[in-house]
């Protein structure tokens, strides 16, 4: 009888080796199960746990990960009946690989440890070497770098003492994983090239590609895209070639990234779900999470935020659920960027916190000032301006650290922001020449200018240099576009509409309000949309009709404002809001908008907004009679406008800046004058077209003069004499300015 069982047995045996390598699985995994039971018949528990082991292969071949499971632990008890430890220790290991492709971590590495307990009773030196590869690669998946590396040259030593070259190739790659992690580049460089030589001399192709893979991921880190480029192509090429599908993903997901940093969205898009396609099939956990978390970049760049943020979650869960630190980080730093442009602010901000915990865990720098960013973006957007810098500042401070030039030009772009914001219009300058030095010198500077560029039109518009801001505005849109950028072409076209509206161009500053609604509204951008519809409500404002209407549009981007929690564009708003309530002849309701913005601007320290604002009031005390009250918000508005002056560094950057403010001298003038101050009057005027020239003050008087009645059968004699002296004495207040 066990005669029979071992004949029909070695027949099932033989059978199951020819359908394996043939591909022919459910034959195989057939052939091997009665091999096992018919070994197991014979009282040959060696055998039989070989059949069973080999049957394990089979299903993990097939993507039966939890068959698998099963059965290397009953080859591992018959192993283990047999008294073969080796063997048994063979099966723990397998069923530890399975158990870390299932992410079950913790399972895995109890099998590695049995598995060394035997191969050291064995005094078996390449068994020992394949434990601490193993137990290397969780410490690597957990973000435990040091331990890591420890049981990667443990690893290193034992395969070197057991003379297996190809063994001793692959341990030094994955320490080169790790020193690559650690961004000593140099070091991961040497030891990438070292095993790809070995691999070479061997054939050993699937080693080949391994060894492409780690140094695409390092050009990818230092930048040098092309080189990138070249080692993930040619990683593709030979993975075709061998049929190594794993690999092939690997390198599609490098030139997603590589397409993603060369502003090719639409083919990066292409290469990552070709890679998750194939990680899926193959059931690998980690390789969907990183899948996952490029595409909700992807998506996210492209302005589909719903999706970003379904595909970024799903990865965040896998990272979770495996504790893969690395892959944690960040991706919760990009899950944050996405409900920050969702208007979600609160979320956003608690989610970049977290990121940035967990990257200073992780000690992984571009993680940490990508939260930075965020959470400068969230601070900017709250009117937060000191914290804004200081996030901004920190990220940089980084960045420098790690010689990131394009991304610490993202930074001073940043910063050269919030400084516009703040009235520090030097400041930005500066800023933006360094952002400007720093994206000329790293290779993906291309990808910061639109950026750049966008924040010199901020600047320009502000210093009132209209022109010249609209045609930055186009720059940036036509790159931003060319980049597939999708919001920062809306933000550019926001610039250029306002652009239009500041030098009066209303009917064609109206087609690119309405145009730049459409887009952001394309992208998901709630503040983006309140932007533009306010945008349409102020070029309402300034044709001097509609009122009904700019007060509808004004109430719909407050709204906006309101669900992203945006406090500048709630000023704003508020203050455009006002304006409107005045022209529909509503003074409470307009001296109430106004008071509000006012509170706002002070709280977020915007001395524009606030100078624009008590302008406004002054009107609305000019309306009411209260002189006095007026001619204090003017003289508060003019010293708010003068501090801001003073940040600009040359003359003629004074005198564009002076000449928007015109109007608000030429009234605080007439105000003076009508308290019966008139050489304060004229002072005041001098000073300004000392700086600013004569022209634009000028006129405003004189329209101011030619509305005052001098005659008429409703005035009065005493009327008509007063009407006359007044504009006897503003004549002479400009005379000869």
């Amino acid at each position: 009888m066990a005669t029979q069982d071992t004949t029909a047995a070695e027949k099932s045996w033989q059978k199951g080796i020819e359908a394996f390598n043939e591909g022919k699985l459910d034959v195989a995994t057939e052939a091997f199960s009665d091999a096992e039971v018919h070994f197991r018949l014979a009282g040959d528990y060696k055998r039989a746990g070989d059949s069973r082991l080999l049957l394990g292969d089979t299903q993990r071949q097939n993507n039966l990960l939890e068959n698998a499971v099963g059965s290397y632990q009953r080859a591992s008890k018959l192993y283990r009946e047999a008294k073969r430890p080796l063997n048994e220790a063979a099966a723990d290991l397998a069923l530890g690989h399975v158990q870390r492709q299932l992410t079950h971590l913790d399972r895995a590495q109890n099998a590695y440890e049995e598995a060394r307990k035997l191969y050291e009773a064995g005094e078996d030196m390449q068994g020992q070497g394949n434990v601490a590869l193993a137990l290397g690669h969780i410490d690597l998946q957990r973000g435990n770098y040091e331990q890591a590396a420890v049981s990667y040259r443990r690893a290193i030593q034992d395969y070197s003492a057991s003379h297996d070259a190809i063994n001793e190739a692959d341990a030094r790659r994955s320490l080169a994983d790790i020193e690559r992690l650690r961004r000593h580049f140099a070091e991961a460089t040497a030891d990438y090239q070292r095993a790809l030589e070995v691999y070479r001399a061997n054939r050993d192709n699937f080693g080949i590609v391994d060894a492409l893979l780690g140094l695409g991921r390092i050009y990818l880190d230092e930048r040098q895209i092309d080189q990138a480029a070249d080692s993930f192509a040619e990683a593709v090429k030979m993975t075709r070639s061998i049929e190594y599908e794993l690999g092939e993903a690997d390198a599609d997901l490098g030139l997603a990234e590589v397409s993603l940093l060369s502003g090719r969205v639409d083919q990066a898009l292409i290469s990552a779900q070709s890679a998750l396609q194939s990680y899926t099939a193959r059931q690998n956990a980690l390789g969907v999470a990183n899948a996952n978390r490029l595409l909700g970049e992807i998506n996210m760049r492209r302005g589909q935020l719903t999706y970003a943020s379904s595909m970024t979650e799903r990865a965040l869960r896998t990272y979770k659920a495996v504790a893969y630190r690395e892959g944690l980080a960040a991706t919760t730093a990009s899950l944050g960027e996405i409900q920050r442009r969702m208007g979600l602010l609160e979320r956003a901000a608690t989610t970049l916190r977290d990121a940035q915990k967990l990257a200073q865990m992780a000690q992984n720098v571009p993680a940490e000032s990508k939260a930075l960013l965020g959470l400068g973006d969230i601070y900017q957007q709250q009117g937060r301006t000191t914290q804004a810098k200081v996030a901004y500042a920190g990220a940089q401070s980084l960045l420098a650290q790690i010689g990131e030039p394009a991304a610490e030009a993202l930074a001073e772009a940043r910063l050269a922001s919030t400084a516009v914001f703040a009235g520090q219009l030097g400041e930005a300058a500066s800023y933006l020449s360094q952002a400007q030095i720093n994206a000329n010198t790293g290779p993906l500077g291309q990808q910061v200018l639109p950026t750049i560029l966008l924040v010199q039109g901020q600047l320009l518009l502000t210093r009132g240099e209209f022109q010249q801001a609209e045609a930055r505005f186009s720059d940036a849109h036509n790159q931003g576009e060319g980049q597939q950028e999708p919001l920062v072409a809306a933000e550019a076209l926001l610039g250029m509409a306002r652009s239009r509206l500041s030098r009066g161009d209303l009917d064609a500053a109206l087609s690119t309000f309405q145009e730049a609604s459409r887009q952001f509204q394309q992208i998901e951008s709630v503040n983006g949309d309140g932007s533009a519809l306010l945008g349409i409500a102020q070029t309402l404002i300034g044709r001097g009709e509609a009122w009904e209407e700019a007060i509808e549009q004004c109430e719909a981007a407050l709204t906006r404002f309101n669900q992203s929690d945006d406090l500048v564009g709630q000023a704003d708003t508020l203050l455009s809001l006002g304006l409107a309530q005045r022209g529909n002849d509503q003074l409470d309701e307009a001296l109430n908008d106004f008071e509000q913005a006012l509170a706002l601007y002070q709280q977020q320290q915007q001395p524009l907004g606030e100078a624009d604002t008590r302008y406004e009031l002054a009107g609305v005390y000019l309306a009411h009679q209260e002189l006095e009250r007026a001619l204090s918000e003017f003289n508060k508005a003019i010293a708010l406008v003068e501090f801001v002056m003073k940040t600009l560094q040359t003359a003629q950057h004074w005198t564009t800046f002076l000449r928007q403010y015109s109007e608000i001298y030429a009234q605080a003038a007439i105000t003076t004058l009508r308290l019966q101050q008139d050489n304060e009057a004229r002072a005041l005027l001098t000073g300004y077209t000392r700086i600013a020239g004569s022209t634009k003050v000028v006129q405003h008087v004189n329209e101011y003069i030619d509305d005052i009645p001098t005659s008429g059968e409703d005035m009065t004699v005493a009327d008509i004499e007063e009407n006359k002296t007044l504009v006897k004495r503003l004549k002479q207040m400009i005379k000869g300015l």
